[in-house]
C-alpha cells in the first residue's frame, strides 16, 4: 500500500492535556497491536501525533460575542467560516518544518520533495502562510500549484498541512466548547469550522455523530440521511462491509456518489478517536473508490 498517510487526508489527538496526550499514543500502539495491517499508516501517524503533542500555539485573547455566535447558530451558520478560522500560522509554520525534516529523513520515494519544502519552509516564510490558505479556503488548483513548486502530489501537501493547522483548532475548540455544544445541531456540516464530515459513529445509545475532517469536531446527526446532500430516500441510500469485520460500514449515497465510513462502538469493546479508526480502515476507502465513490 502506497504511500497512505497521503491517502486518508485525517487529524490528530483530541485534546491538549498530557494524559489525553499519552492514551491517544496508547490507542495507536493498540490498534497496530490487534491489527498489523495497519502498521505502515499508523506508524508513521505515530511520530508525526508526537511532534504535535509538542506544538503550543498562541490562543485568542478574546472570543467572539456570544450575540454574535447565537445568531450564526441560529441561521444555521458554523461559528466560524473555514477561511476566517483564527489560526496560529507561525506555530504551525513551525510544527509544519518538524514534519517536512522528520519525513524527508526516511525513506519515503517522495523524501526529495519533502526536503525541498523543509527548505522553503526555512527560506520563505510567506510559502506555508499561502498553503495554509489555501487548505483554508479549499483551493484545489493554489494547492497544486504550490506542490508544484517542491515536487510533492498536492495530497501529501494537504496531509501535513491539515496536521500542522490541528493544534490551533484544537485550542479553538476547547475555547469555543461552550457555544458549540449548548444548543441542538441538525446539520450535516461541522458547527464550528463547516467543514464536512471523514468519519461517522454509532454510540452505545445508537446515535450517529460525524467526525469533522478539518477541526476534528464531533456532532450528532440523523441515522438515516446522507450528511453531504440531505438525502433520505432509503431506494438512493445504502452500505457495504468487508468481510469478516463486524462493526465497521460504509454507508453511501447514491444520489451524490458520496460515502461515510462509520464505527459502531456497540460492537467493539473500545474504539479509538475516529481520526485514527480511519486509517486504520484505509482499505474500505480503496473498496469505495472502486465502487465509484467519492
Amino acid at each position: 500500500m502506497k504511500d497512505v498517510m497521503e491517502l486518508f487526508l485525517t487529524h490528530i489527538f483530541p485534546t491538549q492535556e498530557d494524559s489525553m496526550h499519552e492514551d491517544y499514543l496508547k490507542h495507536i500502539d493498540r490498534l497496530i497491536l490487534q491489527r498489523p495491517a495497519t502498521s505502515p499508516a499508523l506508524q508513521p501517524y505515530r511520530e508525526l501525533a508526537s511532534l504535535m503533542i509538542q506544538a503550543e500555539p498562541a490562543l485568542l485573547s478574546e472570543t467572539p460575542e456570544k450575540e454574535h455566535l447565537e445568531i450564526r447558530r441560529k441561521e444555521g451558520f458554523p461559528l466560524f467560516s473555514r477561511e476566517d478560522l483564527p489560526v496560529d500560522f507561525a506555530s504551525a509554520s513551525a510544527l509544519l518544518s518538524q514534519c517536512f525534516k522528520y519525513l524527508s529523513d526516511t525513506d519515503r520515494e517522495d523524501r526529495t520533495g519533502l526536503a525541498k519544502a523543509l527548505k522553503k519552509t526555512e527560506k520563505v516564510p510567506q510559502w506555508s502562510d499561502k498553503l495554509f490558505k489555501a487548505i483554508l479556503k479549499q483551493d484545489e488548483k493554489a494547492l497544486a500549484t504550490i506542490a508544484s513548486q517542491v515536487d510533492l502530489d498536492p495530497r501529501t501537501l494537504l496531509f501535513l498541512g491539515k496536521i500542522a493547522l490541528r493544534p490551533s483548532l484544537e485550542a479553538l475548540r476547547r475555547l469555543m466548547e461552550e457555544g458549540i455544544h449548548e444548543k441542538q445541531w441538525d446539520h450535516g456540516y461541522c458547527p464550528l469550522c463547516g467543514s464536512q464530515p471523514d468519519m461517522a459513529c454509532f454510540t452505545k445509545t445508537g446515535k450517529r455523530r460525524l467526525h469533522c475532517e478539518l477541526c476534528g469536531e464531533e456532532w450528532t446527526f440523523v441515522r438515516i440521511g446522507c450528511p453531504f446532500c440531505n438525502n433520505d430516500k432509503h431506494e438512493s441510500l445504502g452500505y457495504f462491509e468487508a468481510e469478516e469485520e463486524e462493526g465497521l460500514r460504509v454507508y453511501f449515497c447514491r444520489s451524490c456518489r458520496r460515502y461515510l465510513k462509520t464505527i459502531d462502538s456497540r460492537v467493539f469493546e473500545e474504539v479509538a478517536p475516529l481520526e485514527l479508526e480511519g486509517l486504520a480502515s484505509l482499505h474500505l476507502d480503496f473498496i469505495a473508490h472502486e465502487k465509484g465513490f467519492k
